[in-house]
C-alpha cells in the first residue's frame, strides 16, 4: 500500500481549510497508508543560530557531527524522513499576510536540503531528488485573488517553487473568496470539495 504524508495547518476554530482537509483524509484513509502531520500542534524548528548554521555546513559537504550536534538537527531530519519514506504529500493550509503561514514556511526551510532533497554539481546545476513522488497543496483564502489585479498571494507560487526544486509535481487546490463571497460559500467548499475528489481518483485509481 502507499504512503501518503498528509500535512495541515488548521488551528483556527472552524477552519474551511480543515473541511476540505478532512474530506481529503476520509476518501483517502481505506485507499493508502496515511501518515500525520499537524504543524499546528509541531511545528518545525526555526531557523536560528546553532541549527541554521549546522544545516550550512551540511549543505557545504560535512558529515561528521556530534551528538549534540546531530540532536540540534535531528527535527530537521525527521521531517525529511517524513518525506522521503511517503509517495505523495498533501499540505493544507491558510494564506495569512499573503503568503505561507509561519509554520508551513518553517516545514519548507526543513525538507529542502542539499543530498536529501535536492543536489548540486557545477555541470548540471540543481537537481530535484524526489521525482517518484505525487503532491498537492489545499490552500484557502478569505479574500479572492485570483479577481484581483491589485493584491496578489504569495503562497501558491512559493509551495510550487519549492516542490519543483525537489522534483516534485505539485496540483493544487485554491479556494479563494470564502469570506469575501459568503453569500457563495457552500459553492467554493463544494467546487473545492469535487477537485479533491476527481484527484483521490486519478492518484488511487487502482
Amino acid at each position: 500500500m502507499t504512503k501518503t504524508l498528509v500535512i495541515n495547518y488548521t488551528p483556527r476554530n472552524g477552519s474551511y481549510t480543515k473541511i476540505l482537509f478532512d474530506e481529503f483524509v476520509k476518501l483517502t484513509k481505506e485507499k493508502t497508508e496515511l501518515i500525520h502531520l499537524d504543524l499546528s500542534q509541531t511545528p518545525p524548528d526555526l531557523l536560528l543560530v546553532e541549527n541554521l548554521n549546522l544545516i550550512m555546513e551540511w549543505n557545504n559537504g560535512k558529515r561528521d557531527f556530534s551528538e549534540s550536534e546531530l540532536s540540534l538537527l535531528s527535527n530537521h531530519h525527521g521531517y525529511i524522513n517524513q518525506l522521503l519514506q511517503a509517495d505523495n504529500i498533501v499540505v493544507a493550509f491558510p494564506i495569512y499576510n499573503f503568503t505561507l503561514p509561519a509554520s508551513v514556511k518553517a516545514w519548507i526551510d526543513a525538507i529542502v536540503v542539499s543530498d536529501k532533497t535536492f543536489s548540486f554539481s557545477p555541470e548540471i546545476g540543481f537537481k530535484g531528488l524526489c521525482n517518484d513522488k505525487k503532491a498537492l497543496s489545499i490552500i484557502v483564502s478569505g479574500f479572492d485573488y485570483s479577481n484581483s489585479d491589485d493584491v496578489k498571494e504569495f503562497a501558491s507560487s512559493t509551495i510550487k517553487q519549492n516542490f519543483d526544486f525537489m522534483g516534485i509535481t505539485l496540483e493544487q487546490i485554491l479556494a479563494f473568496g470564502v469570506d469575501q463571497n459568503r453569500d457563495r460559500l457552500d459553492s467554493i467548499l463544494n467546487k473545492a470539495k469535487s477537485e479533491i475528489r476527481d484527484l483521490v481518483d486519478s492518484w488511487f485509481s487502482n
